[in-house]
């Protein structure tokens, strides 16, 4: 199974009492290579990361992303990103920008499923199932 992480999912384990569900989720995709995120989303966590009060913030943050493959942004990527967002917005359901860049990096590399928090935002994009890490079984 392969399946893509929105950042709502890591957001869950940097919580000061992690998602259970949310943690053994991405412990179980580690070193499997079926779990998958976007520089976007390590752009959104870093934000928080940076802007944390706690001294270990960055350094707990990239170790949770390790436990999924990162796909760069690419031109193509963000091409289809620009389409969805723009297909969203004429039909008067538009999401952040962010998130149909996320969603464009899934779907650009063959991945039909992501895992989130923000179920009705990803559930507009066409081609691309939300799951929880409760609905995978966890």
């Amino acid at each position: 199974m392969r399946v893509f992480i929105d950042t709502s999912i890591f957001v869950d384990c940097l919580r000061s009492n992690p998602v259970i569900s949310s943690k053994n989720f991405l412990e179980s995709i580690e070193g499997e290579n079926s779990g998958f995120t976007s520089t976007i989303v390590v752009a959104e966590l870093s934000v928080g990361a940076y802007l944390s009060q706690r001294a270990d913030a960055i350094e707990k943050t990239f170790r949770i992303i390790s436990a999924a493959s990162i796909i760069d942004l690419n031109k193509e990527i963000a091409m289809l990103g620009g389409k969805i967002y723009s297909e969203l917005v004429r039909e008067g359901k538009e999401i952040e920008l962010n998130d149909c860049l996320i969603a464009a990096t899934a779907l650009s590399s063959g991945i039909k499923e992501i895992a989130t928090r923000n179920g009705d935002h990803f559930k507009k994009i066409k081609g691309l199932k939300a799951v929880t890490p409760e609905d995978l079984g966890f």
